[in-house]
C-alpha cells in the first residue's frame, strides 16, 4: 500500500536538499510516493509522478507586492486543500521557502496529521520567517545546526541533508 506524502520545497538548497531527503526515504520505504509542492516550475524532473507548482510567495529581490502576495497565498491554499482532499497524504515535509507557511497551515486545518518542518541549513544564530511561522503548525520541528535548539522550544536536531 502506497504511503503519501507532501514534500514542500523551492529552489536552489531547498530542492536539493529535498531529493536527497526524498532517496533516503525511498531507500528505507519503496511504497512511499511523493507529492511534490514548489513555487518552481523549473525544478519538474521525469522521476517526480506528482509534482505541481505555484507562484513564490514573495521574491527575496523584489519589492513587497500585496496584490502578488495575496494571489499566491491563496493560490496555494486552494492547491494545498485540493492535493490534501485527493491524495490524502499521511504527512507534509517542508524545506524552508515562504510557500510552506500556507501549506502547513491548511495541512493543519485539514487534519494531517505528521507535519515536519526541517530549517534551513544556513541558520545558525536566527529563526526564519518561514520557521516562525511554520513551528506552531508542525508536530514535528527538526534544525540542521545545533545552535538553533536554543532558538525553537521542542526542536530537535537531525544533522544537515
Amino acid at each position: 500500500m502506497q504511503t503519501n506524502i507532501l514534500l514542500v520545497y523551492g529552489e536552489g538548497g531547498h530542492h536539493a536538499q529535498a531529493m536527497r531527503l526524498m532517496k533516503q526515504m525511498q531507500m528505507l520505504d519503496s511504497n512511499i510516493n511523493f507529492i511534490h509542492v514548489t513555487d518552481s516550475e523549473s525544478l519538474k524532473t521525469e522521476d517526480m509522478k506528482y509534482y505541481y507548482s505555484v507562484p513564490p510567495i514573495r521574491h527575496k529581490n523584489t519589492p513587497f507586492n500585496p496584490v502578488k502576495f495575496i494571489l499566491s497565498y491563496g493560490n496555494t491554499v486552494l492547491l494545498t486543500s485540493k492535493l490534501i482532499n485527493q491524495y490524502k497524504p499521511k504527512a507534509v515535509i517542508g524545506l524552508g521557502p515562504g510557500i510552506c507557511i500556507p501549506v502547513f497551515m491548511v495541512c493543519h486545518i485539514l487534519g494531517v496529521k505528521k507535519r515536519i518542518f526541517i530549517e534551513d541549513w544556513c541558520r545558525f544564530t536566527s529563526k526564519s520567517l518561514s520557521g516562525k511561522a511554520c513551528s506552531p503548525f508542525s508536530t514535528k520541528f527538526f534544525v540542521q545546526n545545533e545552535s538553533l535548539k536554543e532558538l525553537y522550544h521542542g526542536a530537535e536536531f537531525a544533522g544537515r541533508l
